[in-house]
């Protein structure tokens, strides 16, 4: 089992702020019927060699991101992502190994099951391309069973990867206050098999795996968060708004220039507007 230590991510402050100042946030569902292409590519060392073979399945995905958004509509400048969890089901890859004249290759079976791959607590921040962001070096945690038959290994497990690995998608504008993900892509990763659960004569066990999330997709809904005093929604209290709350001086009851709700504009909710000033 591979093992990493995993640090906590501090989110660049300059790229979004805890308190969603002139923010959005949204959570992407991943679109029925995206898939995802797996490919593994096998190693396996052993007392008179080393063989590699490499076979692909094209997997149903299902999952869910979370993501902050600055400034709140597009053209967005920054994207967090707290919360990421793809779930590529199941699936099976076949090999064939240490292929001879005559004596053939050995067949090996592999069938990996609830495969998840999320991010670590922390999540990362990226800044926009264009509709791109890029997330390098990002934490991510792999879990899976898996089910080994052949004829040259015979074992049933699971593992969990920890690593650092980059994504990017592009996020793209639709109507209303819709969002599309899309054209995600997602950096190989590699992990061992336990060497404890394999038998004598093989040493090691390696699997290279390229997610190919190219046909999958997440739609999601803007949601705004609203700062008191911030009248024009630019995501600042400054002298912008204080045109508003002059425009709206005396009686203003229910509206949002009343700052202290008493139905009334005045030197109160102004002292108030003056200590929400900044961004």
């Amino acid at each position: 089992m591979k093992s990493a230590s995993l640090v906590t991510v501090v989110l660049p402050s300059l790229l979004l702020g805890s308190a969603a100042v002139g923010q959005s946030s949204a959570e992407f569902i991943v679109v029925e019927g995206s898939t995802a292409d797996l490919t593994l590519t096998l190693t396996i060392e052993t007392s008179i060699g080393t063989s590699s073979d490499v076979d692909s399945t094209t997997q149903q995905v299902t999952g869910f991101v979370r993501a902050n958004f600055d400034p709140s509509i597009p053209p967005f400048l920054a994207m967090e992502v707290p919360e990421l969890v793809f779930d590529l089901g199941e699936g099976t890859v076949s090999y064939d190994l240490f292929c001879l004249p005559i004596f053939g290759c050995q067949t090996l079976d592999i069938t990996v099951s609830d495969f998840i791959i999320q991010l670590d607590a922390g999540g990362v921040a990226g800044v926009f391309d264009g509709d791109t962001v890029f997330f390098p070096d990002s934490p991510f945690v792999s879990s899976f069973n898996y089910s080994v038959s052949g004829d040259l290994v015979n074992i049933e497990g699971s593992n969990v990867v920890p690593d650092f690995y980059s994504f990017g998608t592009d996020v793209l504008p639709l109507k209303g206050d819709e969002v599309l993900m899309d054209n995600l892509i997602l950096q190989p990763f590699s992990f061992g098999l336990d060497p404890k659960d394999l038998p004598i004569g093989v040493n090691n066990v390696t699997i290279l795996a390229e997610v190919n999330l190219s046909n999958t997709s997440l739609i999601g809904t803007l949601e705004t968060s609203e700062t008191e005093g911030d009248f024009n929604g630019d995501g600042c209290v400054d002298g912008g708004d204080l045109g508003f709350l002059l425009a709206a001086w005396g009686d203003c009851d229910g509206c949002p220039e009343d700052l202290n709700g008493d139905g009334v504009t005045d030197g109160a909710d102004l002292g108030i507007f003056l200590s929400l000033w900044g961004c």
